[in-house]
């Protein structure tokens, strides 16, 4: 997709955009029961004919049980695909031919998606759209701040191949930050909403000198706090965004509305109930149903993502075709604050502890608990996992922490045949205690 191409959608009615909406949806459907075993068996032949709301949903332990038939190409093996995320240099593509990420999202459970380097190019796009309507074209000073995994979707599909990024992510120490930032000097903001708090206290303190014309806030809730900081910093309203591994971009906000616009030419959302019933504007869902429109090696119909969303009950107020999203409640984590070496107080973001787990195949579901005694992993350990993946990773939790300028509390690593989740099957990955 090119980028007029997306922006011209703007402008399009509601009718036109849910035509092509359909098309693309039921041509996603045809390749999917011609080349997917799993779907062909599991939707059948006439899947595009039926009504679509009728088709069995995926969840994410389905999607990795089935992994090897769900892609429609043979190549495509889960596991070789965990083979290559734990080499020592997964940002080289697979086969030649695809990018490879992971996450855990907020159930806990890894879940490993693949992107071949037009459906990369094409998510690029998308999620380049928020800034678009601002009037930022690509090209500009970008200062994102995420994941430091080599298998977050960020670095996997959303960086150009080949593009030399900053060596500085949510992971890197507050004083390295600033120094770096004020170096670089960035027009655009992007990642992680709690390390971007962070840095506008340290603007509004003299030590972080930028002055950016946009913000893309992500990873968490964008709350009335946030904003109000980010506008005493630099004088810019936030625009916050709702993405997955599974989809890099589901919808933005714009400065001038708070909801969040629906890329519905890219996905369809669902938003249902804890029994699979659809959920009216206004209330909030207990999951959303994704089913992403881009992607064909790895086709994600009626995809599940424990996510509480709320879908405004009234029109689009930037005269836009897309529904909006009111608020995104389920995928707020806890930044952690731990004491620094200097004796300040440290904030780590939760991707911190998400890379010393990313590389560590043999782990397959996790969460933290921090409390007054420490820090506690609960993992969950695939078939056949070596007897030191607790050691290794409570060194990489360790190192992790240490990187950003933080003295490691006490860490123990624990074990578990299934972790305990909230009511409905949600989990809390990152909980203080």
């Amino acid at each position: 997709m090119r980028e007029p191409e997306l922006m011209a959608r703007d402008r399009w009615t509601r009718e036109d955009l849910l035509a092509f909406q359909g098309e693309r949806l039921r041509a996603l459907l045809a390749h999917a029961v011609t080349h997917s075993r799993y779907y062909r068996e599991a939707l059948g032949a006439d899947a595009a004919e039926r009504p679509f709301t009728e088709l069995p949903t995926l969840s994410k332990a389905t999607m990795m049980a089935e992994f090897d038939h769900i892609v429609t190409d043979p190549r495509l093996r889960l596991a070789d695909l965990r083979a290559h995320l734990a080499s020592p240099d997964p940002l080289h593509s697979f086969l030649g031919a695809y990018r490879v990420a992971t996450t855990s999202g907020t159930t806990g459970r890894r879940s490993i998606v693949v992107f071949t380097a037009e459906e990369a190019a094409a998510w690029r796009a998308a999620s380049g759209r928020p800034m678009m309507r601002l009037g930022i074209q690509p090209g500009p000073r970008f200062a994102a701040l995420g994941s430091p995994s080599p298998v977050h979707v960020t670095r996997q599909v959303l960086v150009p191949p080949g593009v030399p990024t900053p060596r500085i992510s949510a992971a890197t120490p507050i004083v390295e930050l600033v120094a770096a930032l004020n170096a670089q000097q960035p027009e655009v903001l992007v990642g992680a909403v709690g390390i971007w708090r962070a840095l506008a206290e340290e603007q509004i303190a003299g030590r972080l000198r930028i002055a950016p014309r946009a913000a893309l806030f992500s990873s968490e809730a964008v709350t009335a706090d946030v904003r109000r900081r980010v506008r005493q910093a630099w004088g810019i309203e936030p625009v916050s965004g709702y993405a997955a591994t599974e989809a890099p971009t589901i919808a933005a906000s714009t400065p001038e509305h708070p909801e969040l616009e629906i890329a519905e030419d890219v996905v369809v959302i669902e938003i249902v109930d804890e029994d699979g019933e659809p959920v009216a504007p206004g209330r909030p869902g207990a999951k959303v149903l994704l089913t992403n429109l881009i992607n064909y090696a790895q086709p994600l119909i009626r995809y599940e993502l424990t996510d509480s969303v709320v879908e405004s009950p009234l029109p689009n107020p930037a005269s836009r075709p897309w529904r909006c999203l009111l608020s995104i409640d389920g995928r707020t984590a806890d930044i952690l604050y731990f004491h620094g070496r200097d004796g300040a107080t440290v904030p780590v973001h939760p991707s911190v502890l998400f890379s010393a787990i990313a590389p560590l195949a043999e782990i397959g579901e996790y969460a933290f608990v921090y409390d007054a005694q420490g820090l506690h992993a609960q993992i969950v350990l695939t078939p056949g996992a070596k007897a030191d993946v607790t050691e290794r990773l409570w060194q990489a939790l360790i190192s992790a922490i240490a990187s950003t300028g933080a003295v490691p509390p006490a860490v123990d690593v624990q074990p578990v045949a299934a972790l305990q989740r909230e009511p409905g099957g949600k989990l809390r990955l990152i909980r203080s205690a």
